[in-house]
Formats: C-alpha cells, structure tokens, sequence
C-alpha cells in the first residue's frame, strides 16, 4: 500500500514540474497583450563601444591662453592641453588663499596683463574637482569656484585663480619648479596658437581668433548602445516594468523610476523619484554626477564639465570634438544631471555617439574672426551689450542620405538673452523681427 502511495506522489510531482515548465514556456514565448506589465528581464548587451571616463580629463581646462609681451595667442587642441593639464597636475600650488573680490575694472587689467598664461576652464569649477593641482589644498575650500588660472612669466609674482562671475580673486604660490615646460608647449606648438584679439561681453571677458580660420567639418558613422543597457543600468529591478512606448518614445516606467528614449534624436530622459533628499554640497553633487556618468556614458572622446546650477542644482557636461564643444540645438552634445543621496534623480542625455570616421567626405570650412562676427551682428540691428558670449562650435546634422551617418560642421555660436544660436541664426531671427528664444 504504502509502496502504490509512494509511486502515486512522484506520479503528482512530476507532472506539476511539467506543468511548470509549460506555464514558463508560454511566458517567455507567447507575447503578453498586457503592456502595463511586462517582464523585461534582459541580459547584459555588449558592444563595442566603450569609453573609461578620468576625473582628471573631465574636470580641466578647454583653452590655453598665451600673453606674450606684444600679443595673445591662443589653443583648444586637445593635444596641448592634456600635456599642460598634466603639468599643472605634477606642478602643485601651495598656501592657496582669497585676496580680494575686485571690481570690474580692477578684474578687466587683470586679465589683459601681458606677460603670463591663463588656463580657462568652460565653466566656474569647484576647486575641490582640481584638487590635483595643490598640495595640501584645505576641504574648507574645496566649494570656492574659479573659471581661470593666471600664471605670470615673472616668477616672483604669485599665481592668481580667478572667477569671472564673481569676480573673487584667489592667489597661490607657485611651486619651486620652473613653469620653463609650460611656456615651451607653446614654444614647441606655434602652429596650434592662433592669434587672438580681447571682447568684453557681458558673460566675461574673451580671447578669440583675430583673423579668418580653416576647420574640418566631419562626417562620422553613427552608433549607440542597446536600450537594455541604460534599462540595467538605471532601473534597480528589471524584471517588472511598465511598457509605455508609443510611436514617438520606447519607454519603460516602474512605481519609482520612468525612462524614455526619443526614436528619431535618441536624447534620453530619466525620472527617480527621491523622497530622501540629503542636502549635500555642489561639489560632491558634482562628484556624485561624474561617478553616474561614468556608468552610462560611451562616449570615448572629450567630454567637459560645463556648470552647476545654483538655483536649481542642474549639473552640465558637453561633447568635445576636436576641441570644440557639440552646440546645435538638437542638443546631441549635452548632458543635464540632477542629484539626491550620491543618485541621478534626472538625467537628460545623448543616447547616440561617433565612432567611425568618413574621412573621404570631410570638407575645410573657413571661418571668420572674432571682429568680423561682432560686426554682422551690429551692421544687422542688434547692439554689442546683447552679446553675453561667443564660441566655435560644432553643429551635428543627421545626413540626408542616412540617419546613421552624422555630420558636423564647424560655426560660430553667440549666446544672446540666455540663448545659443548660431550667427546665421541670430541674423535670421532679427530679419523675422523675432530675436528672443528659439
């Protein structure tokens, strides 16, 4: 009796674990008609595209400045300025202290002194992001923002560390070392200098090139990772999640976390929400954000830190190509982060990226100097006050021929009324009478 009992449970088992396994089957082939639970356990996609992100290469300056007796020459190559960025970073201030705020006028002879290098940084940066540069630089300061370092050629004066917005002025004492090596990359790299004349807009005070100049516009194959990827690596738990898709957005949500990815920009949006906020210092928002970025991020080419928003405690990164940063207004070049407890509670970022270079297909584009732009807005109707800043520029353009090949062509960019635009596009907004906004 007892042996038919026993024949009879394995009987039983072994048809549940049949069962069981069917029920998974049908799971896994048979397309759920429920879109608002789905379970997307996706395995971890490889590609090859890969980037490794330095804080040292990210937080560093974008231009370097050269103030000879008579004239200013200036660089954005990517080639001098990781060597320069390495040298400050063995160089080493020491006793770094506050001087003064100055006034304007006071900040404007500063910056035009002749005789010394200036490394420009894209945006005020935190010094405890530069940290690298000093010895022993106290964490009571590692909050105070510069945008420029000024390194006088007569090495009896201090080093001043400035910030064009606030106007504070910071100095330190240089290290025993002779600047002898900074001053010989530019020696050794003439050709990459341009000469450059001084604006004065109402951002702040900026070198760009005196004369006409010759860039390469490039034309690039265009990749991205699977969205899987940025599904892993940014939803906690992916084995239920909402399918929000619709023929604009692929989107997936859960009860904390929304994601979406726009089909034809490929600009990604993510949601958290945070519900216990820690009131953590910008520079460590900062530093959180760029430890975020690194695992998300697969671009392998420059990337700058571009500012942090004290009002809304926005943080901002932009694409480099060649030393230029991505501008057009598609946004491909920018990334927005905002952070809570060391995690993205918002990121809005570029899900596409180059790799591939079409050599065959790029073209030299001749630019105009700094004075010969300032005039065509002026000669157009706007005044020199409007100008808040200018800069070079690439504007990324998908390829009539494919949205796979992508095209970037180097221009002149002017930020008027909290707008980027470029000239063409500022002169074209004044002829339809609507200059303000996009």
């Amino acid at each position: 009796m007892k042996q038919n009992e026993s024949n009879l449970v394995s009987v039983l088992l072994y048809v549940m674990v049949g069962i069981s396994l069917f029920l998974t089957w049908r799971i896994l082939i048979v397309p759920s008609n429920n879109s608002r639970l789905q379970t997307i356990n996706q395995p971890a996609q490889t590609s090859n595209i890969a980037s490794v992100k330095n804080i040292e290469d990210i937080f560093s300056p974008h231009q370097m400045v050269v103030h000879t007796s008579a004239n200013t020459y200036i660089t954005q190559n990517p080639n001098v300025l990781d060597e320069a960025n390495e040298f400050l970073a063995s160089w080493k201030m020491v006793d770094f202290e506050f001087q003064s705020t100055y006034s304007e006028e006071m900040f404007r002879e500063l910056l035009l002194e002749l005789g010394k290098v200036e490394m420009k940084f894209p945006a005020s940066i935190r010094l405890g992001l530069i940290s690298r540069y000093f010895e022993n630089l106290s964490e009571d300061s590692y909050n105070e923002t510069i945008t420029r370092i000024l390194i006088p050629t007569d090495e009896t004066q201090p080093i001043y560390l400035v910030d064009d917005f606030t106007k504070s002025v910071y100095t330190a004492v240089r290290s025993e070392e002779t600047m002898n090596p900074l001053v010989s990359m530019y020696m050794t790299n003439q050709d990459q200098f341009t000469l450059a004349d001084a604006f004065g807009f109402e951002d702040e005070i900026q070198f760009l090139p005196r004369e006409e100049f010759q860039l390469s516009s490039l034309v690039y194959l265009v990749e991205k990772q699977p969205n899987s990827f940025f599904i892993n690596e940014l939803f906690d738990d992916t084995t239920e999640l909402r399918d929000d898709s619709n023929e604009f957005y692929t989107a997936y949500s859960d009860n904390i976390s929304k994601l979406q990815i726009h089909k034809e920009s490929g600009i990604l949006s993510y949601l958290r929400n945070s519900l216990d906020q820690v009131d953590n210092s910008p520079y460590q928002q900062i530093r959180d954000s760029f430890h975020a970025l690194k695992f998300i991020d697969t671009w392998a080419r420059t990337t700058y830190f571009n500012g942090y928003n004290e009002s809304t405690s926005e943080i901002t990164y932009y694409r480099y190509m060649n030393g230029y940063p991505i501008l057009n207004g598609a946004e491909r070049g920018l990334v927005r982060m905002k952070m809570s407890n060391t995690r993205p509670i918002e990121i809005q970022y570029p899900t596409e990226v180059i790799q591939t270079p079409l050599e065959d297909r790029e073209k030299i584009v001749t630019l105009p100097g700094g004075y010969d732009v300032v005039e065509r807005l002026i000669d157009a109707g706007y005044y020199s006050s409007e100008i808040q800043s200018m800069q070079i520029g690439y504007d990324w353009r998908s390829s009539e021929e494919s949205s796979r090949i992508a095209e970037l062509l180097p221009n002149w960019y002017v930020k008027m009324h909290g707008t980027w635009r470029t000239v063409d596009a500022w002169l074209s907004a004044i002829e339809e009478g609507d200059e303000v906004g996009l």
